[in-house]
């Protein structure tokens, strides 16, 4: 394998790493690790299935040259495109969004991430072992991260859509996603090929702004997922303190993601884990209810009751061990 093959599977290897350290941190949890790993199988081992199809580089990439061969697959297979993107990032997102390891947008940014770069590895070797061709390592680190910033545009909407919308809207939340992060992905696409056409396609600066590009992308969908999740565990957690429910400290930390992975707040790791998770799961609840028809609003109503008792009583069970 090349250098330039090498590249994007060590930088898909890094980010996803960081995907994962990322939900880790946030909640102390080890579930969402075995889901991660099962999406980036799926991602890897689906380029795979191409060469186990019979299918070749020639039928699948219009003249590789230079940086330019997986990036043209978009435009000039489209069908294609939208299969595998399909495949290898849509049906394991919502396959995970039927679990309770996807709460918001910021788990489903990471998700989608995951299974964005698995994916774009998936492609490199599927390219490194089908052909002599030698592309631009520093382009297909831009298509890694492109695929990574479709990948988490999506994930981020399927969050969106299963916090927020009631489930008659759930359906066309995740329609609605897939449109705009496929949107997205295209708009980098023919920005790249464009760049590509008029600076040519081996400059390392161009491809490296390339990369800067979509990597910015992914911030910004992760950025924008942490705001929205902040907004809503600081407006229901402050509603708590307000009736008397919760200390005001909950209402400064757990919103805050800087604040609560920090030890300072509570020092001992199992005790932080288990109240964030309450915490966290009783915030997300609670602004459930409000897209929820009356019925189904009552019966969730009893869950956020009976966590509320619990949040209570292990913060006052904490409070007087501690003093």
């Amino acid at each position: 394998m090349s250098p330039a093959h090498a590249a994007p599977l060590a930088v898909s290897a890094v980010l996803g790493g960081c995907a994962y350290l990322l939900l880790w941190l946030d909640r102390y949890r080890a579930e969402p690790l075995p889901w991660m790993a099962a999406v980036a199988v799926w991602g890897v081992a689906l380029p795979a299935s191409l060469l186990a199809g019979g299918a070749t580089v020639a039928a699948l990439l219009k003249a590789p040259a230079a940086g330019r061969a997986v990036p043209e697959l978009w435009v000039t297979s489209p069908l294609l495109t939208v299969a595998l993107l399909g495949a290898g990032i849509g049906l394991p997102l919502l396959v995970v969004a039927r679990s309770s390891v996807l709460e918001g947008p910021a788990n489903g940014s990471a998700f989608g991430t995951v299974a964005g770069l698995a994916v774009s590895a998936g492609m490199e070797v599927f390219l490194a072992v089908s052909t002599p061709w030698r592309p631009s390592g520093a382009a297909l680190v831009f298509v890694c991260l492109l695929h990574a910033a479709v990948g988490a545009a999506f994930g981020a909407g399927v969050g969106l859509t299963r916090l927020a919308l009631p489930p008659a809207m759930r359906l066309p939340g995740v329609l609605a996603s897939a449109l705009a992060s496929g949107g997205l992905g295209t708009l980098l696409v023919l920005g790249a090929v464009s760049s590509w056409r008029s600076w040519g396609d081996e400059g390392l600066g161009c491809n490296l702004a390339l990369a800067g590009v979509a990597a910015a992308v992914v911030l910004a969908v992760f950025a924008a997922s942490f705001s929205y999740e902040t907004r809503v565990l600081a407006g229901q957690l402050g509603e708590e303190v307000d009736l008397g429910v919760l200390p005001a400290w909950v209402a400064e930390i757990v919103p805050s993601y800087a604040r609560r992975v920090r030890s300072a707040w509570w020092v001992r790791r199992d005790e932080r884990r288990e109240i964030l998770r309450l915490l966290v799961d009783m915030a997300f609840r609670k602004h459930r209810l409000r897209s929820l028809p009356a019925e189904r609003a009552r019966l969730y109503g009893l869950e956020v009751g009976r966590l509320r008792h619990r949040a209570r009583v292990l913060l006052a069970d904490r409070a007087e061990a501690a003093s």
